[in-house]
């Protein structure tokens, strides 16, 4: 049942509350990237993860690599390379726009097939997670793209999270191609209302789940923070509301969410309300502390506050 988690680690730089970085006189570190957090999530709530990356042999990546040994989650390739690690800086206060993205020839870009090849080849891969920043880098769209494949050849199933961050492409127009390319290959994804109106699509998961169903393959989850998550089951809407948990931070909310999902489909085959409460009140829980890691909630906190939701 392990899950290979393709993709970056990198460090989110962050100002203290109500700040942004123009004014900001310190940023707090915190480990971080989406393949990453979903690895973490993943192992959490009991489902084994391995994370398919690059690390740096600079001190963030020593770092990152503490990081997956404390919560247990294996990594390919075990050595470090010599590029720098990826740092994102977050303004929450840029609603626009609240990652962008430092560092040319970054350590998860230097993954190699051989890599990906030791990691989908195992006989106890049970599926693969991807995002989209990898793809924004030719060397790192190369070795994502051969991962898919060998993914589809093999039956794999894939669970897509293009999280499309406007500061990362050149243009709207390559993002929205790039989520469409992840989207098309797929079995279950993930997109948030915001990330709809980012792309130019419906804005409500009404109209954006019967954009996607029309287009994709893929079963949409659909997240709108503290509104809750939608998705279609038997070509019903169904939707379920965020448990109440009092918020302090929503970075890593949507991993974490989507994280749960993930294990819920390997246990059931499916994503309908049981899949879609569970995922529901990871990532409410996961907005409970700050940092996206430190948010990450285990099998029995969702599995009570789930409960307790019903």
């Amino acid at each position: 049942m392990t899950v290979v988690c393709l993709g970056e680690a990198l460090i989110d730089l962050v100002p203290p509350p109500g700040q942004s970085p123009t004014t900001a006189d310190q940023l707090s570190v915190h480990p971080g990237g989406a393949p990453l957090n979903i690895a973490i999530g993943l192992s959490k709530l009991g489902t084994p993860a391995l994370f398919l990356g690059c690390l740096s042999e600079d001190a963030f990546g020593s770092r990152l690599a503490a990081v997956l040994d404390e919560f247990q989650v294996e990594r390919v390739p075990g050595a470090v390379v010599a590029g720098a690690t990826r740092l994102a800086v977050v303004d929450h206060l840029d609603t626009a726009s609240p990652f962008r993205f430092y560092g040319s020839d970054t350590a998860d870009t230097m993954l190699t097939r051989t890599a990906v090849d030791a990691a989908l080849n195992r006989r106890d891969i049970a599926g693969l997670y991807v995002g989209s920043l990898m793809i924004s880098n030719p060397a790192g769209r190369e070795i994502q793209e051969y991962a898919l494949a060998s993914a589809e050849r093999t039956g794999m199933p894939v669970f897509a999270d293009p999280n499309p961050r406007p500061a990362a492409w050149p243009s709207r127009q390559a993002m929205v191609e790039t989520t469409e390319y992840l989207l098309s290959r797929s079995a279950v994804a993930k997109l948030s209302l915001d990330d709809a109106r980012g792309l130019g699509w419906p804005g409500d998961a009404a109209g954006l789940l019967r954009h996607c169903a029309e287009r994709f393959p893929a079963q949409m989850f659909i997240t709108d923070g503290s509104r809750g998550c939608w998705t279609l089951h038997a070509r019903n809407m169904l939707h379920v509301a965020a448990p109440a948990v009092g918020a302090v931070d929503p970075t890593g909310a949507g991993d974490a969410s989507f994280a749960a999902l993930i294990a819920g489909y390997l246990a059931t085959q499916r994503v309908g309300e049981a899949e879609l409460s569970f995922a529901a009140a990871a990532g409410a829980l996961a907005t409970r502390v700050r940092g996206a890691i430190a948010g990450l909630p285990s099998r029995s906190d969702v599995e009570g506050l789930a409960g307790a939701s019903d």
